[in-house]
């Protein structure tokens, strides 16, 4: 028994590795979980994670990390949602506020609704909304190309 002790001590579980199998799943995973807040463009931070099966902190981490690595773009509101802002938006806010120069944060809200779609979307309608953000035709081909 002093025996099986002493190499139990010796012996430590590093950890486990993923199969193949594992890993894909992990990755179909986050591809639902992107599309998913890409698609439903406000999402209640406490409903994704119920629908992933995650607790909300990890699922406000998971937005956070996907954001710093560029895969999403968005604002999290102090009421526990995330607004997914997609590239062609962004570069419609930009181009605004080139066009206009300084612009107060009370404008760039009160705007903020003909720049930015919050209904939710399929991705493929993601670029051409873009496009009727624009008011004049030579910053809407600009900012589809971009996209």
């Amino acid at each position: 028994a002093a025996e099986a002790e002493k190499w139990m001590g010796q012996i430590s579980l590093e950890g486990e590795g993923l199969g193949a199998e594992d890993e894909e799943a992990g990755k179909n995973m986050l591809e639902e979980f992107v599309g998913f807040i890409k698609e439903r463009k406000t999402v209640a931070l406490d409903e994704l994670a119920a629908r992933f099966g995650l607790r909300t902190q990890e699922a406000i981490t998971r937005v956070q990390t996907l954001e710093a690595d560029g895969r999403l773009s968005g604002v999290m509101d102090d009421r526990g949602k995330f607004i997914y802002i997609s590239p062609a938006e962004m570069e419609a806010v930009a181009a605004f506020i080139k066009q206009r120069g300084r612009v107060p944060i009370a404008e760039l809200a009160a705007r903020s609704d003909e720049l930015i779609d919050l209904e939710a979307r399929t991705a493929a309608a993601d670029g051409a909304a873009a496009q009727d953000l624009f008011g004049d035709d030579d910053a809407a081909p600009a900012a589809a190309a971009s996209a």
